[in-house]
């Protein structure tokens, strides 16, 4: 999936694709796919450099200045390789920090000359990082940095794995939940609900639609049946006084 910038990692599965379609949300650790009626999804490792890196950056300074795509664009041309092989996977604050994968060069050489491949684009990254010339290229001074794990460059004030929240949309989307969110509570054995004012006016409006709606179905119900019994039994009297004038 393209990278959305919105909510800072690759976009939300469509289903357009169908069989398939996939995304890896490096946040949660998880890969989603899409799977449809006879569908077979095959998922193989493969070798890749898994990189980190931090930048004295905002995050509107870093989409300013061309966001995901200049990245990919300047690191990959230090670094001798195709933009291709680059794919960025999470952008999230503190300041800036992207996370970004490479993946050695699909030219159809075996294992070994892929894993000499990557050894030799890794050694160039870390020398890129620890250069003079790693603010031009990432786009901002680097504070700290690390590759497939190990720490390039260490700042202790910072800790990767405690990762802030992704971004303002998926905030606020998170408070009008709690804004929401009802308090269940047990006392004395009776189950108690708290719930705030607005949800409580919302519940009261629904059940009133409701009451109405069944009190106006079993009304014209009941007009209907009247209607129909009392022409039914009108009938009945007409035909009587028929078969009556007739033996007259």
């Amino acid at each position: 999936m393209p990278f959305d910038k919105a909510l800072g990692l690759q976009g939300e599965l469509t289903g357009y694709k169908g069989c398939g379609e996939n995304r890896w949300n490096s946040r949660k650790n998880q890969l989603e796919f899409i799977l449809t009626p006879f569908c077979i999804v095959r998922v193989e490792p493969y070798d890749s450099i898994q990189s980190n890196v931090r930048m004295s950056w905002t995050m509107d300074e870093f989409f300013e200045k061309g966001g995901v795509t200049s990245f990919v664009d300047r690191v990959s041309a230090a670094l001798g390789i195709h933009a291709s092989q680059m794919k960025v996977v999470a952008v999230y604050t503190g300041s800036v920090v992207v996370d970004y994968e490479i993946e050695p060069e699909d030219d159809g050489s075996d294992s070994d000359a892929a894993a000499q491949q990557l050894r030799s684009i890794e050694t160039a990254l870390t020398a890129l990082v620890e250069s003079s010339d790693a603010g031009d290229v990432f786009g901002a001074p680097v504070l700290s940095a690390a590759t497939n794990g190990a720490t390039v460059i260490e700042d202790p004030t910072y800790n990767p794995a405690a990762k802030p929240a992704p971004t303002t949309q998926i905030q606020e989307e998170a408070e009008e939940e709690e804004e929401v969110a009802a308090a269940i509570t047990v006392e004395d054995g009776t189950l108690k609900v708290e719930v705030d004012e607005t949800t409580r006016n919302s519940l009261i409006g629904v059940i009133v639609t409701l009451v109405v709606l069944v009190l106006v179905c079993f009304g014209c119900g009941t007009a209907l049946i009247c209607a129909y019994q009392v022409s039914k039994a009108s009938k009945l009297v007409t035909d009587v006084q028929k078969k009556h004038a007739e033996q007259q």
